[in-house]
């Protein structure tokens, strides 16, 4: 999965009314701790250097990016 940086800017939407802005990491760390029904449902949209270049993942996809990342501790 072609991700620049994973400290560029991200918003992880687990809830259209809110979602949350962090860096890509963070986002898949919080993405990681959701119930299996939010992280279905959710998204992430990763910004580019420009405003028109963002990136949206599906919940499979978000899977990828963050397949190989250890497990958090809860």
């Amino acid at each position: 999965m072609d991700v620049s940086l994973p400290t560029s800017t991200a918003q992880l939407v687990a809830s259209i009314h809110q979602p949350w802005r962090a860096s890509v990491d963070d986002c898949l760390d919080r993405w990681s701790r959701l119930d299996a029904a939010t992280r279905g449902a959710a998204y992430l949209v990763i910004e580019g250097p420009e405003p028109s270049r963002r990136r949206t993942l599906n919940a499979s996809s978000i899977a990828e990016l963050a397949g190989g990342r250890p497990s958090p501790t809860v």
